[in-house]
């Protein structure tokens, strides 16, 4: 039924020449060599081999080959194995006919295509490195600035700290702002936290 959807759509656009059909990945091996087609349309889950397996080995073969997936699977893994073998689109069969018939003109026109249920997870992957990846840098802290943070953590008080640091209680407060404003804190006691979240102090 999905090959007799396929040759009537195809039917549909005059440029598009279909010549050949394949059950198998041995007989699609056979046919790209003996047709070398300008574009197949492969399935991944074959009666004998995995599709992109069969991809792979067409376009190690020959490269000039456009390959477009078209398969239930949209698993991330699995379109990412599919885009490492070199193949140019891949179409979810949930997607109407015309989408393939889309992705088909795109890749020809030497573009890739994926279809928005595929390309969905990987823009969400990739958004998440870039946020990953652009993350602020902590801040480095000198061995005072630690010191001082311990204490704060423990609950001393200035006067407290003044004397273990060897300082006065101003010296004390104007570290304590400094430091606040280095970590981006705005209270003693998001200091105790960044504290033990860092490994600085425990509670």
């Amino acid at each position: 039924m999905l090959l007799s959807g396929l040759r009537q759509t195809m039917a549909q656009h005059p440029h598009l020449t279909l010549v050949g059909e394949a059950s198998t990945g041995v007989l699609a091996l056979k046919l790209a060599g003996e047709l070398a087609p300008d574009l197949i349309v492969m399935d991944i889950h074959l009666p004998d081999l995995n599709g992109i397996e069969v991809a792979r080995q067409i376009l190690q073969a020959q490269p000039s080959v456009k390959v477009v997936i078209f398969s239930s699977d949209t698993i991330r893994a699995v379109v990412d194995q599919a885009l490492q073998a070199g193949v140019c689109g891949y179409v979810s069969k949930d997607s109407a006919l015309d989408e393939l018939m889309q992705a088909i003109e795109a890749v020809m026109a030497g573009k890739l295509y994926l279809s928005p249920d595929v390309s969905a997870g990987i823009l969400e992957d990739h958004r998440r490195s870039l946020v990953e990846e652009f993350q602020p840098p902590k801040p480095e802290l000198s061995e005072r600035e630690k010191q001082l943070l311990r204490l704060v953590a423990e609950g001393r008080r200035n006067k407290e700290i003044a004397v273990q640091l060897s300082i006065s209680p101003k010296s004390v407060e104007a570290n304590r702002s400094r430091l606040m404003k280095k970590l981006g804190c705005n209270s003693s006691a998001e200091l105790v936290r960044y504290a033990v979240r860092e490994g600085i102090a425990e509670l």
